[in-house]
């Protein structure tokens, strides 16, 4: 048996107790489906032009199975938990009812686990779940066969969240994770979501999850995914989002932990005058590999979209940033940018950047951007020159590079957390 084929067959049992369980029959079909067309792609190698920069070659020697017991858990503290929100709490892809808090939610919002919406056969959830992964993405049709749990939120039409919804995925060594959430925000509607992935334990782990979100119209979300996993885990992760008329999409992608990380976004401006605004951040150090893969599909006129993308490198390190903006024919009056940029701290480190632009549509403005450099030593001279130790500068300078991404998140109070949990892993002082 070939490597990609063992990989594949180390789930049999694990699916057949999924599909075992208790689901509707067309959603063990679909399962059977996804993981069939998982079996004959297999994983994706560097020969694909999508991932000619990152390796999947060491998670397909890895084995996973159920992880260790739950009595092993930590659970870390961060600057995420000060937060006022609807948590809900996952180990080894499983919701942990007794260690989340999802109580007095307001009117004309469904929050549950996505398989109990699917067996209530809630409208939303039968119509929407699928319906914006590309069938044949391999890892994304391992989901599909795979996934166990799971958040499915549904916002009624004008409600507006005051709280943000914090979801916390943790693993177990040899674990590996499977989530899918479904958001669906109706007209003129509005919610902030949080997904921060944690390591209980040193040691290998795998999550691969994959979120979908319709955007009526109007309507707006802040999604904030946060992964600091111990430095030996794997984490893939799919973000698919329909935006629809006038809708605005507010990404913010934090890449601080794992051996290898890959984040792909895909976004569909599906309604005119939808705005998309997507920020990320990689956090390199030792040898770990983080890849920012993202697709902005202008498809109807008067969209815009901004995307900014920064690297902090040290040590051995590499950071992949991957961006494709197409302009669809007729889609006039679309505002389109796209900027990546590199901080260098060590001669060993590694930025491969690849913005990319398609446009079939006149009357628009597009422009796109990369910069790879170090610490600027005039400024560094500066800060040391007014009694700042050096290390002290450098962590100043290196921050204020970093911060600029943060300026994705509108909400006050999820931004002043976010500077706080940015400032511990750069060890900045918040005295102000």
């Amino acid at each position: 048996m070939n490597a990609p084929a063992e990989f594949v067959h180390r789930f049999d049992a694990e699916f057949a107790g999924i599909v075992g369980g208790a689901q509707p029959e067309w959603l063990r079909k679909r399962r059977r489906q996804a993981l069939a067309r998982f079996q004959h792609a297999g994983l994706p190698t560097t020969r694909q032009e999508d991932w000619k920069y990152t390796s999947l070659a060491a998670l397909e020697r890895t084995q996973f199975g159920a992880g260790e017991g739950v009595g092993q858990i930590d659970v870390p503290v961060t600057a995420l938990d000060r937060l006022n929100a609807y948590r809900l709490m996952f180990l080894d892809g499983r919701l942990q009812p007794e260690w989340s808090a999802i109580r007095d939610l307001p009117e004309g919002l469904i929050l549950m686990p996505l398989e109990q919406a699917l067996l209530e056969s809630r409208p939303a959830a039968m119509e929407f779940l699928g319906r914006l992964t590309e069938e044949g993405e391999p890892l994304s049709d391992f989901n599909a066969a795979l996934w166990r749990d799971g958040v499915f939120l549904e916002l009624g039409r004008g409600i507006r969240l005051s709280r943000p919804i914090h979801l916390i995925s943790m693993g177990r060594p040899g674990g590996a994770s499977q989530l899918r959430h479904l958001l669906v925000l109706g007209e003129g509607s509005r919610a902030t979501l949080i997904e921060q992935s944690l390591s209980g334990r040193q040691g290998v782990q795998l999550t691969n999850s994959v979120v979908e979100c319709v955007l009526g119209a109007q309507a707006q979300l802040t999604h904030i995914a946060v992964q600091e996993e111990d430095d030996q885990a794997f984490h893939i992760a799919r973000t698919a989002a329909q935006l629809g008329a006038g809708s605005r999409y507010a990404g913010l992608s934090l890449a601080a932990g794992g051996a290898l990380t890959r984040h792909d976004i895909v976004i569909r401006l599906d309604g005119e005058g939808a705005e998309c605004i997507l920020n990320g951040l990689t956090l390199g150090q030792g040898r770990r590999h983080a890849d920012h893969h993202t697709f902005v599909d202008h498809r109807l006129p008067g969209g815009i979209s901004r995307q900014l993308y920064k690297n902090v490198l040290r040590d051995r390190s590499r950071a992949v940033f991957n961006g494709r903006v197409r302009v669809a024919p007729g889609a006039v009056k679309t505002d389109a940018r796209q900027v990546n940029r590199n901080l260098l701290l060590s001669k060993d480190v590694e930025a491969d950047s690849k913005p990319q632009l398609e446009i079939f549509a006149d009357d628009v403005k597009c422009s796109h951007g990369s910069a790879t450099g170090g610490l600027d030593a005039e400024q560094l001279f500066y800060l040391c020159s007014r009694g700042l130790a050096e290390t002290s500068a450098r962590a100043l300078l290196i921050y204020a590079f970093a911060a600029e991404v943060l300026t994705a998140v509108a909400d006050p109070a999820v931004s002043a957390a976010l500077d706080a949990w940015l400032r511990d892993k750069l060890e900045v002082s918040d005295e102000r």
